[in-house]
Order: structure tokens, then sequence, then C-alpha cells
């Protein structure tokens, strides 16, 4: 008889799947391994076989404060110094993300037979995992919003090498192993701060009505300690990575009751909604470059409606500017918990 309970142990072999599929996708240099790998993997076996994997509640919260604590690290000294400049940039990504999400809902909506509420949380411009809690909170279908998401965002992620290196010569080949080159030592003191105003986040956001305060309290305060330069450090490589292998495990398991063409139908229409993101992100970057001074390509990354901790380490890994490039994705994700929830109210009413 096993000492661990048995959800205990499903979320563990849960998880060492996720790993699995994460690390061969890391060992083939494929964009965002550690979520889609484990994604991957998860959602497979799914498909594949009875196994159905399942992750305790608690431990994607514990996932969600560690993502939210890597997003305010990109509040650093230089964003709040610098920001000022970006003041007309981060307008005009607000209303291209706007943009972005009235054409993928009216695409949804017309061709992908999905529910208001459910061609809503699809359609949003990035924060794959924000909109996923929000989501089940609203009662839509999880599995095609997370799908589409999934889709779009692989789209994105591929198309972002192809359109910088025309740009700039620059190859993110060495992009997925840039957190593992020379990563910073541990600290105590700074790294105990940090991890204990994550911590007093999850308490808090357990015990208050806040919006997805999972992710935004860690998110505020990790931002207040490193805008104010008491806290300098980044969350350790590998809870990074754990953290992403449970959210992209955790939504794999979804799948279970997906079929294999229901996954062709919303996958390829939520694939040629992120082509033409990824289109209008270049166009909107290429009208900014007189009116900003800044150049095409951190302006490109920053527009792209996809994950902020995936492509702010893109641009890490890159120096394209990559405290612009947080400042902006960042700015989406507090554009969308903020807004998500009334919007979810009011799509909801009168269904379909």
């Amino acid at each position: 008889m096993s000492l661990l309970p048995p959800g205990v142990l499903r979320g563990l072999a849960t998880i060492a799947m996720g790993a699995s599929g994460g690390a061969v996708f890391f060992a083939l240099n494929l964009p965002l391994p550690w979520v889609l790998g484990s994604l991957a993997a998860s959602a497979m076996v799914t498909q594949a076989t009875r196994f159905r994997p399942k992750l305790p509640p608690s431990w994607r919260s514990f996932a969600m404060v560690a993502i939210g604590t890597m997003l305010g690290t990109g509040f650093t000294q230089d964003v709040v110094a610098r920001s000022g400049s970006w003041v007309l940039s981060l307008i005009a990504m607000s209303l291209l993300s706007l943009g972005f999400f009235l054409l993928a809902y009216g695409v949804f909506r017309r061709w992908g037979n999905m529910s208001r509420q459910t061609a809503l949380f699809a359609a949003i411009p990035g924060g794959l995992s924000v909109v996923t809690m929000l989501a089940e909170e609203a009662g839509a279908e999880t599995n095609r919003v997370v799908l589409c998401h999934t889709a779009r965002l692989v789209v994105l992620l591929v198309s972002a090498p192809l359109v910088i290196h025309g740009l700039s010569g620059i190859d993110l080949a060495d992009a997925n192993s840039t957190m593992f080159h020379g990563a910073e030592q541990l600290d105590p003191l700074r790294h105990g701060l940090l991890a204990l105003a994550a911590l007093a986040s999850w308490f808090a956001a357990k015990h208050l009505r806040f919006p997805s305060g999972m992710l935004m309290l860690p998110l505020l305060a990790s931002a207040l300690l490193h805008a104010t330069g008491l806290v300098t450090v980044h969350v350790p490589p590998l809870l990074s990575v754990l953290a992403q292998v449970v959210i992209g495990s955790g939504v794999g398991a979804r799948f279970a009751q997906y079929t294999p063409r229901q996954i062709a139908r919303d996958g390829g229409l939520a694939a040629l909604v992120g082509a033409a993101l990824a289109v209008g992100s270049l166009a909107g970057a290429m009208l900014l470059v007189p009116l900003t001074g800044e150049e095409v390509a951190p302006l490109f990354l920053a527009y792209l409606p996809g994950g902020a901790p995936e492509l702010g380490v893109v641009a890490l890994a890159l120096m394209i500017d990559p405290a612009m490039v947080a400042a902006h994705h960042v700015l989406r994700v507090f554009l969308i918990v903020a807004a998500l929830p009334a919007a979810a109210r009011r799509f909801g009413r009168d269904e379909p």
C-alpha cells in the first residue's frame, strides 16, 4: 500500500510525463519547450491511453504564484526610469490587442461555432494561464479555449525567429537554454526576500477575493521589490521550469474528452488566426518605428500577443530591449486580468 494519497500519486505521474515531454522539446530546441512539451505529452496520453493525467488544484496555485513572481521581475528600476518614453508604444499595443481580440472573436464566432463565452476566452490575445483559470470559473469550454491559445502561441513563436532573423539577422536557436547558462548564484537574503513575498502573496490570495489573485498578487509584490531596487534576483531556473511543467501538464490533461477531429478543427482555425496576428504585429511595429524611435524587432516582439514569460525570455536571450518587451507584455496581462471578468459577465448574457 502506498503512503501517498492516490491524487498525489496521479499528480506525480502527470508531472513526470510532462517533464519528459518538456525535456524532449528542449532537446529538439522547439519553442516554449517546458510548457508546450509537457502539454503535448499530457494531451497525447489522454488520447492514446486510458490513464487520465490530473494535478491537485493546490499544485496549480503554487505554479501560478511562481509565474506571477517571474512576471514581476520585469519591473526593474530600468523599466521604471525609461517607461515614460514608452507611453505611445504602450497605447499602440493596447489598441492592437483590442483589435486582435475583435478579429479573433469574430472568426471564432462565425467559423468556429463557439458560444460567446468560449469565443471570448479563446480570442483573448495572450495570458493563457490567466485566461484558463477565468474560463473555468465562467463555465466556458476550457478545452477549446486552451487549444486555440496553444495553436496560436505555437504559430507566433515559430514566426518570431523567422521575422526577427529577417529584420536583424539574429538567430533564436539559443533562447531555450538561456536560463541555464550563467544562472545567477543563489543569494540567501535577496532570494529569501523574494520567496517570502511570494509566500505572503499566496497566503493573501487564499483569503482575499482578488481577481486572479494567485497570479496578480505575487506579480505586484515582485514588481514592487524590483522597482525599488530592494531585490534584483530572479526565480531560480529549476523552479521556473517546474512551474511551466505544472501549467503545461495541467492544460494537456484537459484534452481527455477532446476528439482528434475537434483538435484539427479548432487548432487549424486558431493557427490561421495566429498567422494573421503575427502579420498585424509586424505591421504595427513598422508603423510605430518613426513615431517612437524604437527598432522594429523589439516592437514586433512586444506586440506579439503571446505569453509574457515566454516572449520575455526570448527578449532576454537575444538582448532585444528586454525591459521594454517585458513592460508591454506585463501591461497586457494587467489589462486582461482587469477587463476579462467584466467582459465574461457581459458576454455571458443571452447565450448563445
